[in-house]
């Protein structure tokens, strides 16, 4: 029987026994059968409700754990725990974190994989196995979002194993940990900066405990680079400190230590020894640190080397006495007063009482010290002469000064103004310095000298006169009384200038005036009141006074009257014996220049050329040559002693004697015509001999070009050659020595430099005229430095236009300097084998 049979029978018999009927009397079992029919309804309508109740709970459940997914910091996951580890589910937070759809995720088998970052994915994997071992595992890597960008992620993940232990499936979370990484770099980055910022600080960090054996707990990896020791020397020792501390300083320093633990700092300055056991001297700043129960933790503190402040105290005490004892003996006052306000003073050196006789508090506590001391007739000039140092910062005067005994003595005052930060007066800083001796030498030494002076200019034998403010007559010698003599003597003191001039002219003293008195003498008075340059003034005698003016500090102006005749004259016979000169040297240049080869030759021995010749004084001391030799031809470029006519005079020697040395000489040894020029000017100019003045001579570069071997043979007198080609400027120095000078032995020899030469090459001979030149902003010489830049500037160019810009360049560095010295510089371009001239560059 069922039990809910059972139930409905115990139901019918209670109904029975409730209707007082014997159960004999009743239908039990249809009794029965009903109440069973009604619990059967009753119990389907009451699992129906249930089963819709559960259906409703678990709708509401999913989505609340929908909702909780979507919003969870972590992206749930899963995928098989074996076979092709498929993925099985994916909260749909996983677009709100990563920017992916669920569906990305649970259809691209690979999607993990491909998704973690390069350099963690090794890594990962090799520690993914740890999770079959555990059950469980937590890694942490970067994720690639959909954007492209990495994020950190911490992915958590757990087995899931069936009853027979097997695993069945992984579930696993994303949470993004990227600001927590952030963090963490940054931690690092400041832990390393702090790292890097101790180990480089001028000061050693160290701690030590505040009680029981105080043993040290810290220190800072620069004790190794500041005091020689390594960090564990401290942290070993307890009594490291006490061991290092000098002698002299440890007890007075821990006596004053106890103060830390009452006032929490305490800062002392202690010698301490290094490793190296030399002692400096340390600032050590302590720190007490105490614990939550605030009894004394930790002391923490630094030491900082202060041994060069130490020693610029001592300095500077030392200093500082040395400028007491300074000021006590040197011979100036100082003293100083307020700037402004009531201008009390401030201080005195105490040397006042040896030099004027007062004591320092004398002048400290008077305001009107100075005022009431200097001399009454001097007062009123020095005040208002002092208001220069508020204006230019410093002031001098010179006054008398009454010292403590009543008399007055000169005295050189000396103030300099001090400002502030803002500009405004500070201080005024002074110094008095007795010059009564000066003083007095001084009022002699004008004296005599006034008297020397009139005696002078009576005695000079130019005419002179004084004028003073009002242009009135105070002295004139007798020269001066000669020339304005007319007749009723000469004028008087007082005599004003245009009275003086006037009647010199309306006497007919004056030729430059008669016939235009009026216009002449307006003209001269204007000269008179503003002088600029002496004049000629010729006289009805015949004479010539030049006359020069001159206005002077005072007001007055001065006149000087000099009897020009006999060098009038004589400018007349210099001017026409100048014009003779300068016609003969013009002649000469003629001379030379026809000498010199011409300079069409230039051109039928080279490609292309260029020749800058300019004697300095008309005719000079340089020259050039160019000639056909055996095998080829020779340049050649040279330097006389002196500029001038002495340098042109050379120069035909050294031509006198080029043909003969050219024809001797080998075509490849151009250093035996600089020896056969040597000893000729010598053995001429008997130079070779012991006894004799002249020390003249030449310097010269000589170049014998081989156009069959295409080769130069190129030797030099104290003379360079400058190549420029492929490789860039390069100079070829000849030998130190030069040619025909006595101090050079005349067995001298010089040295031949055989080069290649290339079509792309072209060579530069220039005298010192060109380097030696000087100019620019410096006043400095045109140089070798300036004149290889101007070559590599120009290089490749026409020879014609290389010249243009040498002439330009060198005109604007010499400015409105005179010319020092002949200039000769030359350019060529060697012809090639059997080749013809590229054109002419002649300057």
């Amino acid at each position: 029987m069922t039990e809910l049979r059972q139930c409905a029978e115990t139901a019918a018999v209670a109904l029975a026994e409730k209707l007082r009927a014997a159960p004999d009397d009743v239908d039990l079992a249809g009794v029965a059968h009903i109440i069973e029919q009604v619990l059967n309804g009753a119990a389907r309508e009451q699992e129906e409700a249930t089963r819709q109740r559960l259906g409703e709970v678990q709708a509401t459940a999913r989505e609340r754990l929908s909702q909780l997914l979507s919003a969870s910091p972590a992206v749930i996951y899963s995928f098989k725990a074996s076979g092709d580890y498929a993925p099985t589910f994916v909260s749909t937070n996983i677009e709100k974190l990563f920017g992916y759809g669920p569906r990305e995720y649970l259809d691209n088998p690979n999607f993990w994989r491909e998704r973690v970052h390069p350099d963690d994915l090794q890594r990962v994997e090799a520690e993914v196995t740890d999770l079959f071992k555990n059950g469980k595992h937590a890694l942490e890597y970067r994720f690639r979002r959909k954007d492209g960008s990495y994020c950190w992620v911490n992915d958590d993940q757990h087995v899931i194993r069936d009853e027979k232990g097997e695993p069945v499936e992984i579930v696993g979370s994303w949470s993004d940990i990227s600001a927590r990484k952030e963090a963490e770099a940054a931690e690092d980055a400041a832990r390393a900066r702090l790292s890097t910022l101790l180990e480089t600080a001028p000061a050693v960090i160290y701690s030590f405990k505040a009680s029981g054996d105080y043993a040290p707990t810290f220190v800072s990896e620069n004790i190794k680079r500041l005091l020689g020791y390594c960090p564990e020397k401290y942290l070993e020792h307890a009594d490291f400190w006490r061991s290092h501390v000098h002698p002299d300083d440890l007890h007075a320093v821990e006596a004053e230590q106890a103060k830390l633990f009452d006032k929490g700092r305490h800062t002392a300055e202690y010698r301490f020894r290094k490793m190296n056991g030399a002692y400096i001297w340390v600032s050590d700043e302590q720190y007490l640190r105490r614990g939550d129960d605030g009894e004394p933790a930790e002391i923490v503190g630094s030491w900082s080397n202060i041994t060069a402040r130490k020693d610029a105290e001592a300095a500077e005490s030392a200093a500082q006495a040395r400028f007491a004892l300074m000021l006590h003996s040197a011979p100036a006052v100082v003293y100083s007063f307020r700037a402004s306000g009531d201008y009390a003073p401030t201080f005195v050196s105490d040397n006042i009482k040896r030099v004027l006789g007062y004591d320092p508090d004398e002048y400290l506590k008077q305001p009107d010290f100075w005022r009431a001391r200097v001399h009454p007739e001097d007062i009123e000039a020095v005040e208002a002469e002092q208001a220069k140092l508020f204006e230019e910062g410093r002031h001098t005067a010179e006054y008398r000064f009454r010292k403590s005994d009543g008399t007055y003595c000169w005295v050189g005052d000396e103030q300099h103004l001090m400002k502030d930060g803002h500009g405004n007066p500070l201080e005024v800083v002074g110094s008095w310095s007795e010059v009564t001796a000066r003083k007095t030498a001084e009022q002699a030494a004008l004296q005599a000298s006034e008297q020397r002076l009139n005696d002078a200019i009576a005695a000079i034998s130019e005419g002179f006169s004084l004028y003073d403010t009002e242009d009135r007559l105070v002295l004139g010698n007798y020269k001066f009384a000669e020339l304005f003599d007319h007749g009723a003597g000469a004028p008087e003191p007082g005599t004003t200038y245009e009275e003086i001039i006037r009647s010199a002219v309306e006497r007919g003293l004056i030729e430059d005036a008669k016939g235009r008195a009026s216009g002449w003498l307006r003209q001269r008075l204007a000269q008179h009141k503003n002088p600029v340059e002496p004049l000629l003034e010729r006289r009805s005698d015949g004479s010539w006074l030049q006359v020069s003016e001159r206005r002077i500090a005072s007001g007055g102006s001065v006149a000087v009257y000099s009897d020009l005749t006999d060098i009038k004259e004589s400018e007349q016979r210099a001017a026409a014996a100048n014009l003779l000169i300068l016609q003969s040297l013009r002649y000469a240049s003629r001379i030379q220049s026809a000498i010199l080869p011409a300079r069409e030759e230039l051109a039928s021995v080279t490609a292309d050329h260029f020749l800058i010749w300019e004697p300095r004084d008309i005719v000079g001391g340089d020259f050039f040559w160019f000639q056909p030799i055996r095998d080829g031809y020779a340049v050649i470029v040279g330097d006389c002693t002196g500029h001038g006519v002495p340098g042109a005079f050379m120069t035909l020697i050294a031509w006198g004697m080029l043909d003969r040395m050219l024809a001797r000489a080998p075509s490849s040894n151009p250093s035996q015509v600089l020896t056969g020029l040597h000893r000729g000017v010598q053995s001429l100019l008997g130079q070779d001999q012991e006894l004799g003045e002249t020390d003249d001579g030449l310097e010269a570069g000589i170049c014998f070009i081989n156009t069959a071997k295409q080769e130069m043979t190129f030797a030099g007198a104290r003379f360079s050659l400058w190549k420029a080609g492929q490789d860039g400027i390069i100079e070829i120095k000849g030998d130190r020595k030069g040619l025909g000078y006595r101090r050079y032995p005349q067995e001298a020899t010089f040295t031949d430099y055989t080069l290649p030469l290339d079509v792309s090459d072209s060579f530069y001979l220039t005298t010192d005229g060109l380097i030696d030149q000087i100019g620019g902003p410096r006043g400095r010489s045109f140089g070798k430095r300036r004149f290889h830049a101007l070559l590599k500037r120009n290089r490749g160019h026409p020879m014609q236009k290389q010249a243009e810009s040498l002439k330009r360049t060198f005109a604007k560095y010499q400015g409105q300097q005179m010319r020092r010295d002949d200039l000769t510089v030359l350019g060529f371009v060697p012809l090639s084998g059997g080749g013809t001239n590229a054109g002419e560059g002649a300057v």
